[in-house]
């Protein structure tokens, strides 16, 4: 379902905007990196990509592409779906379960339109945000355990953007069970 790319045409742009310098020892690092997290998803991508679609109530409708980066000022970013290096796996499965989840959300206009609707007047981060998070809590404490959980969320309360967010999350989680559609119709208010 995902084929983890290096592009090093990218992660050189990504890298001389940090104002570094790109080298073959680089490239090299990161097709070992990319393979290293081709043999992750193997091993664990099927129990990911199961619980996203269990938890959600959606299912992925295409193969996704990610691109393996050096340097970048973001853990991930969504579209494209781009993941920068870490050599600690343990990190990168928590970013990519959060990742994944946006891109299966991005393109489904009903949960788009729900959210719209039930938080109008909220910013734009916690729109997008609302959603990937609780999702992203189900599947995590369902396949890592609570404790796991945990640390990613201390990872990610300290990120400006999502530490409102994830006390919002928190406030509902507990109503949630799954099906992200049924949910924001009608536990949501």
């Amino acid at each position: 379902m995902i084929d983890f790319v290096y592009s090093s045409v990218y992660d050189e742009l990504f890298t001389s905007m940090k104002r570094k310098k790109y080298s073959g020892k680089q490239y090299l690092e990161m097709e070992k990196f990319s393979a290293l997290m081709q043999s992750f998803w193997e091993k664990e991508g099927k129990k990911i990509k199961s619980e996203i679609e269990k938890v959600s109530g959606l299912k992925f409708r295409y193969k996704i592409r990610c691109f393996i980066v050096k340097n970048m000022d973001f853990n991930a970013i969504s579209f494209p779906f781009t993941l920068k290096y870490n050599k600690n796996i343990e990190t990168i499965k928590g970013i990519l379960i959060h990742e994944l989840i946006h891109v299966l959300l991005k393109d489904n206009k009903k949960i788009l339109d729900l959210i719209r609707k039930k938080f109008n007047y909220e910013d734009y981060d916690f729109k997008v945000h609302f959603p990937v998070l609780l999702i992203q809590r189900k599947v995590i404490e369902n396949l890592y355990g609570k404790s796991y959980f945990l640390k990613v969320l201390q990872q990610e309360k300290d990120i400006d953007e999502l530490g409102y967010e994830w006390d919002r999350v928190n406030q509902h989680y507990n109503k949630f069970d799954k099906g992200i559609v049924n949910f924001l119709q009608n536990a949501v208010k």
